[in-house]
């Protein structure tokens, strides 16, 4: 009898463990469709940074101009990102830090603004060390969302953006 007790148990912690292997496998795969599609918004900040880096910040015109086209977008795309509720702590974690790039890169929008408004130019430095940031970020997420994907099964090259 004791043996049946111990099977009825060894079954219910297996099952239970498929159940939330499963969960999480779903988590992973419902957060990489959402990410295949925020390419296009990744890729375009990565130019718009380019594009600052290369005036060196001498041009104030042309880098205020490409922070003010790049806002908003960034903030749009934030409002979607931060909507987000997944269930599995570890995509939770890749949110929080995917989020936390963008923040960043927003800081770093405000500190180069600031710094050609008020001539400290200490914040210019603050604003490229955030851009930099936020690439390492971004590949920082990219690379640990892998590594969780090919964790729990998930194959990343077959998803389609949701």
């Amino acid at each position: 009898m004791r043996g049946a007790w111990a099977m009825v148990a060894l079954a219910m912690v297996a099952g239970g463990c498929g159940s939330s292997s499963s969960e999480a496998r779903n988590d992973v795969r419902a957060y990489l469709q959402k990410t295949a599609g925020w390419a296009p918004i990744e890729s375009e900040t990565a130019r718009v940074l380019e594009r600052i880096l290369a005036t060196q910040f001498v041009d104030e015109p042309e880098v205020l101009h490409q922070i003010q086209e790049s806002r908003p977008r960034i903030l749009t795309h934030l409002q979607v990102v931060r909507a987000l509720a997944p269930k599995d702590p570890r995509v939770q974690k890749i949110n929080r830090a995917y989020v936390s790039a963008w923040e960043g890169l927003l800081a770093g929008y405000a500190a180069i603004e600031e710094g050609f408004s008020s001539g400290d130019y200490t914040k210019l430095a603050r604003g490229r060390e955030a851009m930099a940031a936020w690439r390492d970020g971004i590949l920082d997420v990219a690379r640990e969302l892998r590594d969780l994907a090919s964790e729990v099964g998930v194959e990343p090259t077959a998803l389609t953006p949701s």
